[in-house]
């Protein structure tokens, strides 16, 4: 009798084990990469550091599934005189996205609509010996695709128009690019 006492003790200490065990696996996400409770993104533009040798990094504070904001900086390494695709020489772009059609738990990813502000100086394309700052207001549309280990891909186009705070800016302004990432 002893013996099937401590037997069934025995198996009664392995099944609270195991039921323990199985509870705490099913409380973590079962994948260890899942991306979703990351909310910061780093990125950098790589179409424009292979084509026009200029960088532009990018941060992004993802809020929920469908809003998403931060910065960018762009530095144009190309001096202006090299027939460069950029008079802008330096420009700070501060965003704010939406993001449509996210079905995605871990959103913040997919088709979005941004609005931006960028503060931007550079050479006058008349003009290479005068400089200019000027600021601008814009609309971009993009596509991002976010895997489980957080590596994104973005693809983006849009304008603005600069507000005219120096007589020599360029009416216009671009923004959009090619740009790889993480979120962490």
């Amino acid at each position: 009798m002893k013996n099937t006492f401590t037997t069934k003790l025995l198996a009664l200490f392995l099944l609270i084990g195991f039921q323990s065990y199985a509870q705490d696996t099913d409380t973590m996400s079962g994948d260890q990469f899942s991306i979703d409770n990351r909310q910061n993104e780093i990125r950098l533009d790589v179409f424009d550091a292979a084509f026009f040798s200029a960088i532009d990094i990018g941060y992004e504070r993802v809020n929920d599934n469908s809003i998403g904001y931060g910065a960018s900086l762009f530095v144009n390494l190309r001096d202006p005189g090299d027939d460069a695709a950029y008079y802008e020489k330096i420009a700070f772009t501060p965003f704010f996205r939406f993001y449509f059609f996210n079905y995605e738990d871990y959103g913040a990813k997919g088709l979005f609509a941004e609005v931006f502000s960028k503060f931007a100086s550079g050479d006058n394309p008349d003009n290479l010996d005068e400089e200019y700052f000027d600021a601008a207001l814009g609309l971009a549309i993009g596509k991002k695709w976010v895997n489980r280990r957080g590596f994104m891909l973005e693809v983006s186009f849009g304008g603005g128009r600069n507000i005219g705070l120096d007589d020599i800016s360029p009416d216009f302004t671009f923004r959009g690019g090619i740009s790889l990432g993480y979120r962490f």
